[in-house]
């Protein structure tokens, strides 16, 4: 057992010594990988300083720039106004108040009670009243009642009485009423305070809406369709229809109505829009009953009593020209012979005068229109002879001075007339 336990202690440190001697063997092969870590421990160093630097240098880089950056905002704040100026004040015009002042009303009691109410309204060079309007209906007043659908002049709804004219409120620019308008005849308003009321000659119902159902109940009376008939053609020309478009164009917003002086005298008088509408059908080549329409537009409250002011023919928004319309139908009844009535004897009894003498014959031509109606009169004629401007009947004292010439344009006129149908140009719809 000692023997055993001998052996087996000197064979121990053999073993270690073995293991020493592979240490011994393997140290040089380890000290190079020491020598190559010590070779990349320096580059290491070497970049890890190199590392700290470049940050530094980066800061700089930052700061120099955060130094620079302000003189750059600086330059873009001085040159942007210089460039953008023109386009903003272009795109965003400078706003402006005015002062609506609306005639507000309603019935209490079966009859109408007025007031003027202010508005302040901020407006641009492209709003309209009528864009005016919904800014006080959904800003500042919801009660405030007035028309309006299409907002393009297309379906006369928002027709009302603004500046002292009947006037489209969706066409009517705020900026032309304020500043005026010498191109569309639009004369600035006083103190910058814009009236709006309802179309004159129809009933109110409230604010600015009116009862339109007098209005369409005379359209509706002059039968406005083609009727069948012995005086219907067949063929229709281009110069015919052109008179037809003339009227077309009405879109029946009631302006003329508002404007009519005669209407405001007699409201029993049928109007320059109905007229207008009823020159359509005397004028299309396919109606039927052109004469009997003539004959009923020449009795009382037609054709004859309109006073031919021009009013309407400045308030239509859609260049009807209903004056035209009445006098042409004037025209093609006494063509028609249609002249038992005191305005068709008054205006042959001024085309004799003119084409005998050169100038009028007021007392004769008084006779000749009323007849035996000129004793009523009688009162109106005293109160002018006290005043001395009842002129000398004896057309002798007063004759034109060049006669002649007065004779030769009626006696070309006889040779070639003007036919009343083709004399208006054609600019309507169908036009071209």
């Amino acid at each position: 057992m000692a023997e055993t336990k001998k052996k087996t202690t000197a064979k121990a440190p053999a073993k270690k010594t073995a293991a020493k001697k592979t240490v011994t063997k393997k140290t040089p092969a380890a000290k190079k990988p020491a020598t190559k870590a010590a070779a990349a421990k320096k580059p290491t160093a070497t970049k890890k300083a190199t590392a700290t630097k470049k940050p530094a240098t980066k800061a700089v880089a930052k700061k120099t720039a955060a130094k620079k950056a302000p003189a750059k905002k600086t330059t873009a704040k001085k040159a942007a106004p210089k460039k953008a100026n023109p386009a903003v004040s272009s795109r965003k015009p400078m706003r402006q108040t005015v002062t609506f002042r609306v005639k507000r009303g309603t019935v209490i009691g079966e009859r109408l009670q007025q007031k003027d109410q202010d508005y302040k309204v901020s407006y641009d060079g492209a709003m309209t009243v009528l864009q005016g309007l919904e800014v006080i209906k959904g800003d500042m007043d919801g009660t405030l009642t007035f028309r309006r659908s299409c907002r393009a002049s297309i379906c006369g709804s928002c027709g009302m009485f603004i500046a002292n004219r009947s006037r489209l409120a969706c066409k009517t620019k705020i900026k032309d009423l304020v500043e005026g308008n010498a191109e569309k005849n639009i004369a600035p308003v006083k103190d910058g305070i814009i009236t709006i009321e309802p179309q004159k000659n129809q009933p109110v119902l409230k604010d600015l809406v009116v009862d339109i159902e007098p209005f369409y109940n005379k359209v509706k009376d002059i039968i406005p369709y083609v009727q069948e008939g012995a005086e219907s053609e067949k063929s229709v020309d281009k110069d015919s229809f052109s008179q037809v478009n003339m009227v077309s164009n009405c879109i029946m917003c009631g302006s003329c109505v508002s404007d009519c002086t005669a209407m405001a005298v007699n409201p029993d008088f049928i109007g320059p829009a109905a007229l207008a509408k009823a020159y359509r059908f005397v004028a299309d080549p396919r109606e039927g009953s052109k004469t009997e329409r003539l004959k009923e537009l020449s009795e009382k409250n037609g054709i004859w009593d309109c006073v031919r002011c021009g009013m309407c023919i400045d308030a239509c928004p859609k260049d009807v020209a209903p004056m035209q319309a009445i006098v042409k139908l004037r025209s093609k009844a006494i063509d028609a012979g249609i002249t038992n009535h005191a305005g068709a004897r008054h205006s042959m009894s001024m085309k004799k005068d003119i084409a005998t003498w050169g100038v009028l014959n007021e007392p004769f031509m008084l006779l000749k229109t009323l007849r035996f109606g000129i004793f009523s009169q009688i009162g109106n004629a005293l109160n002018l002879f006290k005043k001395g401007k009842i002129p000398n009947p004896l057309p002798f004292d007063h004759k034109a001075t060049k006669l002649n010439e007065v004779k030769a344009i009626f006696a070309e006129l006889e040779k070639n007339p003007i036919d009343v149908d083709t004399k208006a140009e054609d600019s309507g719809p169908g036009a071209g």
